[in-house]
């Protein structure tokens, strides 16, 4: 028996674990889409701030000139009042690459970094410090004249303070909208596994009315759920059929009991009781108390797993040793005639219970000889005695119908192999064996059939 889990250590539910599962799922694919737009935001700003850059290089480059003394001149301002704030963050600059020759009136009298010229006259862009410190983003060029005079540096400045307000502006509008949608959606999910997971409470519920009140399970549910649901309600049926055929069983067991026990009581009130009689309707009991016994144990559980096969061979073979011995008196020839296929879908202890049934009821009645045949499909045991009438077949094939208890012989044999013939999903039949006695056939599916 399986121990209960220990204390604190209880399994999730079902719904915990579907809501955690798509709760982590829902969070990564949130943390990536955030991340992702995020990353889009700031390359979006970063580079409205370079195209920005770029134009008031271009028009600072529109300024610059020489004056008649060589010095650099630049003219009118470039139309950004930022550029005459002091420390206001924007900053231009006019270098020769050694020293500023010309600077906004925002730097006041510091200086951005000076680079060299490179002499290609293409655009990049650096990250400074400004003045005060503060993080600059730098657009730069080199400034070559037509004239063929001195190269110059030009520079421009912008704070990335605001490229970083704008970030973080951005990044706590994408926290509130997918934290909303998170929270959303996980609301979303747990009313989904809510409604999915309904059936299996239905089902816990009507569990535990069956209990209650016994019937049968409602057929009416989901696919998902509808092999379960038929299954237990086979099981149910298959529990009432064996607590039907035990009541069957009681009942005909004190019913067949009442006539020995009756006649036992009798002779022992008489003067002089007849001691061969007494002993009769005792053996009579205990043959009565056999079979009933043998029914039962095998209606309650075929012994066999699932998928097992056995060699009808091999157990026939056994059968027929024993029995040799047990009719050693008599001239029997006992013949196994079985393919090397011939594997019933049995345990070995109900193929044995059936086989050694039929094997001795055939010898029992057979003037001489017994034939077992068995491949793929089915077994048969054949004799040559006087065989049954086609009356008893029938009542033999009937379900449920069981011989005469008080006539020895085949007739309990072959109740006890119809019941667990039934029981097993095998096919039983009666015919005529080629030496005109009885032929028993015991039919089941081939492999993969």
């Amino acid at each position: 028996m399986t121990a209960p889990p220990p204390a604190g250590r209880r399994p999730l539910s079902l719904r915990t674990r579907l809501i955690l599962g798509a709760g982590l799922w829902l969070a990564l694919a949130l943390a990536v889409g955030g991340g992702v737009l995020s990353a889009a935001f700031r390359d979006t700003v970063e580079t409205g701030l370079h195209e920005r850059l770029r134009a008031q290089l271009r028009a600072l480059t529109a300024q610059v000139s020489f004056a008649p003394d060589g010095a650099v001149r630049v003219g009118s301002q470039l139309g950004d009042p930022r550029f005459d704030q002091p420390y206001s963050g924007w900053y231009w600059q006019v270098s020769d690459g050694t020293a500023p020759l010309a600077r906004s009136r925002s730097l006041w009298d510091a200086a951005l970094p000076v680079s060299p010229p490179a002499g290609d006259g293409s655009v990049s862009f650096r990250r400074d410090r400004g003045p005060r410190q503060e993080e600059l983003e730098t657009a730069e060029r080199d400034l070559i004249f037509p004239d063929g005079s001195r190269p110059l540096h030009v520079a421009v400045a912008a704070p990335r303070r605001e490229v970083e307000a704008e970030v973080g502006r951005f990044h706590l509008l994408l926290l509130l909208a997918l934290g909303g949608l998170g929270l959303g959606l996980i609301t979303a999910v747990a009313v989904q596994v809510g409604y999915g997971l309904r059936p299996l409470g239905r089902l816990a519920g009507a569990l535990a009315r069956l209990r209650r009140e016994g019937g049968r399970l409602d057929p009416d549910a989901p696919a998902e759920i509808a092999p379960l649901v038929v299954a237990l309600n086979e099981l149910l049926d298959h529990d009432a059929q064996l607590i039907a055929r035990a009541r069957a069983h009681v009942g005909a067991l004190a019913h067949g009991l009442k006539t020995p026990l009756a006649v036992i009581e009798a002779e022992l009130a008489a003067p002089r009781p007849d001691r061969a009689e007494i002993n009769a309707q005792i053996g009579r009991l205990a043959r009565l108390v056999e079979v009933h016994l043998a029914r039962a144990r095998a209606e309650a559980a075929p012994t066999g797993p699932l998928g097992a096969r056995v060699a009808v061979a091999e157990v026939a073979g056994e059968l027929r040793a024993a029995l040799l011995k047990i009719h050693a008196g008599r001239a029997l020839t006992i013949e196994i005639a079985c393919a090397p296929d011939a594997l019933a879908p049995l345990g070995r202890d109900d193929l044995a219970e059936i086989l050694g049934n039929l094997m001795d009821n055939a010898c029992k009645w057979a003037r001489g000889r017994v034939r077992v045949r068995a491949d793929e499909s089915g077994l048969a045991v054949e004799d040559d005695g006087r065989g049954l009438s086609a009356e008893e077949w029938a009542l033999a094939t009937q379900r449920g119908t069981r011989l005469d208890l008080s006539i020895p012989g085949s007739g309990l044999g072959l109740a006890i192999v119809s019941d667990l013939a039934a029981l097993l999903g095998l096919r039983l039949g009666f015919g005529r064996s080629d030496w005109g006695g009885l032929a028993v056939t015991l039919s089941w599916p081939p492999p993969g059939g």
